[in-house]
């Protein structure tokens, strides 16, 4: 990452701590309330797939010139505006069964985009690539487990996809911690 790019991005290192904190607290409530029912959890994931978003969008936007991949970014979050919206606009029957599925292909997508922007922005710190790749890998085996029998698992699937959740929201705090600390070293 070049200087410039990054003391822009450093400038909203509190974009991804947000998201990453609300990726956490979604899994610690799918961790302590399994029996939730899912109409309930499937309107609260796509409220905050919706912020997570905009978050995204806003970050992509404020980078434009600046960051690079700052137009994958906005990418990824019009996709997770656009998803949330259409799962708060289906009928609640049609919504649970697409949120089952749609919860795991959705955090396969971002853990693989996560994958890139790690090997992108901190190849070089053989440390962070290692760590950062750890909860990374991590998200995405959980999410293919959770795909894989996501009916049949019952409250196994929350355990799968609520540490899937907390794992992808360690990983965006870090980055933002990481970011606020390269701030920190340019000012």
């Amino acid at each position: 990452m070049t200087r410039a790019m990054l003391k822009t991005a450093s400038r909203y290192w509190w974009l991804p701590v947000i998201t990453g904190l609300l990726s956490i607290g979604l899994g610690i409530w799918c961790l302590c309330s399994p029996g939730t029912s899912l109409p309930v959890l499937a309107y609260t994931f796509a409220i905050v797939i919706c912020a997570v978003g905009f978050l995204n969008t806003v970050f992509a936007l404020l980078s434009i010139g600046s960051v690079s991949g700052w137009g994958f970014k906005l990418l990824v979050g019009v996709i997770e505006i656009v998803c949330g919206v259409w799962l708060i606009l289906l009928p609640e029957a049609a919504m649970v069964s697409a949120f089952i599925y749609g919860i795991g292909f959705y955090l396969i997508f971002v853990a693989l985009n996560a994958i890139s922007e790690v090997i992108l922005y901190y190849g070089d710190t053989k440390y962070w690539l290692a760590m950062l790749l750890s909860f990374i890998v991590c998200t995405l085996i959980l999410a293919v487990i959770f795909l894989a029998g996501p009916l049949a698992g019952g409250v196994a699937v929350w355990l799968y996809i609520g540490i899937a959740f907390i794992c992808f929201g360690i990983y965006r705090v870090l980055i933002g911690c990481k970011i606020c600390q390269a701030n920190r070293m340019l000012n």
